[in-house]
């Protein structure tokens, strides 16, 4: 039946994600505009759909997942034989694989993680590579601190971002700035907090979040008193460009940054990131500079953050291309 909705399911370790998830309603437009169809959100793990979008978390918190006892003798006996162990599907391959409850099955991650190799229709990640054409570059950004797709809330900060917005210099005041620069982090990664030492060393950071032990009812109030927000990725990794920049930027403020983005949407003039400093020390110093120097900070400030505009119509014609047996043009 041509108007029949498709039917879609998020599944996430044995569980369906929550149906009111920013994530949930981002992909649920998405394979709309795909398909030009009604789409509907399945919760039963048990029934078949067009449509399953595995959420990719290969550790659960931190931890690696341990296949059982029978699958691990199975690769044990597979890696003796002259065959090896298989790596392209099939029930026991050592990377995660679809269901099998889908017409098509999708892999999309919001962390820095590769997608596994096997039996998917298609991967959306932060991952810049194309692993055999398959992979679509859609980095968390797009989905929470953008209208890339649909309007939306930033979920971080409690107030809208819009493309526009990113896009457009603007009108700053060093003096209304009273407060040197903040920060909200959840985890402690050891990079991050000799970062945040040594930014310590210029004047006090605010630390909000679980590592500051200090909870806060609105990031956006607190930002917006700071010349500077401390807006470092979890990781250096190329193309692995989450909300945490467009957050700290969207403040008013100046994003202090650590991150690589090889595709180039960023600014490097409205940001000041570590990756490009030779080191930690010339980091600081500079930032101790246009920390005492009004008309420096207030020219960065200025600064559009996005120099290119990200863009769904390629990610939506090529997965149109793969699901076009379902698609009602």
């Amino acid at each position: 039946m041509k108007n029949r909705p498709v039917s879609i399911r998020f599944h996430c370790r044995g569980e369906v994600n929550n149906l009111d998830s920013q994530e949930s309603i981002f992909f649920r437009e998405f394979i709309s505009r795909v398909t030009s169809r009604e789409v509907i959100q399945v919760i039963d793990l048990d029934k078949r759909v067009d449509i399953e979008i595995e959420i990719g978390i290969i550790t659960n918190n931190g931890i690696e997942i341990i296949p059982d006892l029978a699958t691990r003798a199975y690769r044990f006996i597979r890696s003796k034989s002259k065959a090896g162990i298989q790596f392209d599907g099939g029930k026991r391959t050592p990377n995660l694989q679809p269901r099998g409850k889908s017409r098509y099955s999708f892999y999309w991650t919001g962390e820095n993680e590769r997608p596994p190799e096997g039996e998917w229709d298609a991967y959306f990640t932060f991952d810049v590579h194309s692993f055999r054409a398959r992979n679509h570059y859609l980095p968390l950004w797009w989905i929470t601190s953008s209208d890339a797709l649909i309007p939306t809330i930033s979920p971080y900060l409690g107030v809208p971002i819009t493309i526009e917005e990113l896009s457009t210099g603007r009108e700053v005041d060093f003096k209304s700035r009273k407060n040197f620069c903040c920060a909200f982090i959840g985890k402690a990664y050891p990079f991050r907090m000799h970062a945040l030492s040594a930014l310590s060393e210029i004047e006090s950071v605010d630390v909000y979040g679980g590592v500051g032990r200090r909870l806060v009812n609105s990031k956006f109030e607190i930002a917006k008193q700071c010349r500077f927000v401390f807006a470092f990725e979890n990781d250096l990794y190329p193309g692995y460009v989450t909300e945490k920049v467009f957050e700290a930027w969207a403040t008013g403020a100046i994003p202090i940054y650590w991150g690589s983005d090889p595709e180039k949407y960023i600014n490097p003039k409205a940001i000041i990131n570590l990756a490009d400093f030779e080191n930690m020390e010339k980091f600081i110093d500079y930032v101790r500079e246009v920390n005492t120097n009004p008309l420096l900070w207030e020219s960065i400030a200025s600064q559009p953050l996005l120099i290119k505009k990200p863009s769904m119509d390629k990610i939506i014609e090529n997965t149109r291309e793969i699901v076009s047996d379902i698609c009602y043009l």
